[in-house]
């Protein structure tokens, strides 16, 4: 008779779930946020486009690489108008080309 410790059976049933969750979550962002925006950025200049063609995928991650380089530059631009205005606020003088802060 073959019998296995529970803790190798725990184990397994763990590893399992695990797999399981992984494995939905990487569908769930393949089809959902990288492929959705591409689709629907391919269904503005097409209505012939195939939702799990390569094109789809590649236009959802350069969408999400576009967004997130628009975020980035916006978080500088909004952070450097933030100093400026905590700077004038504390009553000192912002030079815009070196970006700081002085106070006579």
């Amino acid at each position: 008779m073959f019998t296995m410790p529970l803790g190798e059976i725990s184990s397994e049933v763990i590893g399992t779930v695990f797999r399981f969750v992984g494995q939905v979550l990487i569908d769930v962002v393949a089809e959902v946020i990288v492929k959705g925006p591409g689709y629907l950025i391919c269904r503005l200049f097409s209505k012939n486009v195939d939702p799990d063609g390569m094109r789809v995928a590649v236009v959802g991650i350069l969408f999400w690489i576009t967004l997130a380089t628009a975020a980035w530059a916006a978080w500088g631009e909004i952070s450097a108008a933030a100093d400026m205005d905590r700077c004038l606020d504390a009553g000192g003088t912002y030079d815009d080309q070196l970006r700081q802060c002085r106070f006579k």
